[in-house]
C-alpha cells in the first residue's frame, strides 16, 4: 500500500513537472490592424511607414526607416495581438520584438480612436543597444494612419 501511495505521489508530480506548457489563446480578428500604415507626421527620422499582414493565422509586422533615397527596409517579424479584455476575440493591438544585433526592440503598437479624423495607430518603440555600445537606450512614440 505504501509503495502505491509513493507511486500516485511520483506520477501527480512528474504530470506537472512534464506536461505541456499552456499559452493564452490570441484574438483572431486583426482586420483592424492589418494593412499599411504611415506616418503622420512627414519629416520624420524614425520609422516611417509600417505593415502589417496576416499569414496562416499569425501577424507580421514589417517596418521602414527614414532613409534616402527611399525608407529602409527593416525584417519582417512575428506580431503578437493583444485585445481589450480577457474574453475579446477583437485585437486592439499587438507587440513585437526585433533583433537587429547591435539593439533590440520592443514594439507596442495600438489602435487609437481619439483624433477627430479617423482611426489611427500609435506605434510605441523601446529600443536597448547592445553592452559595450555608447548610445544611450530611447523610446520613440509615432502616430500612424491608413
Amino acid at each position: 500500500m505504501k509503495i502505491l501511495r509513493i507511486l500516485s505521489y511520483v506520477s501527480v508530480v512528474a504530470g506537472v513537472l512534464f506536461a505541456a506548457p499552456s499559452s493564452a489563446l490570441e484574438p483572431s480578428n486583426t482586420n483592424g490592424l492589418t494593412g499599411t500604415w504611415h506616418n503622420v507626421n512627414p519629416s520624420t527620422r524614425g520609422t516611417v511607414k509600417i505593415v502589417v499582414t496576416k499569414t496562416s493565422g499569425r501577424l507580421y509586422f514589417k517596418s521602414y526607416g527614414s532613409c534616402s533615397p527611399t525608407p529602409c527596409v527593416h525584417t519582417t517579424v512575428r506580431a503578437l495581438p493583444n485585445s481589450t479584455s480577457i474574453s475579446s476575440n477583437y485585437a486592439k493591438g499587438f507587440t513585437a520584438y526585433r533583433n537587429s544585433g547591435f539593439k533590440t526592440t520592443r514594439y507596442d503598437a495600438i489602435r487609437d480612436y481619439s483624433q477627430t479624423r479617423g482611426a489611427f495607430l500609435r506605434l510605441n518603440e523601446f529600443n536597448r543597444f547592445a553592452r559595450g555600445d555608447s548610445r544611450k537606450d530611447y523610446l520613440s512614440s509615432a502616430l500612424f494612419r491608413k
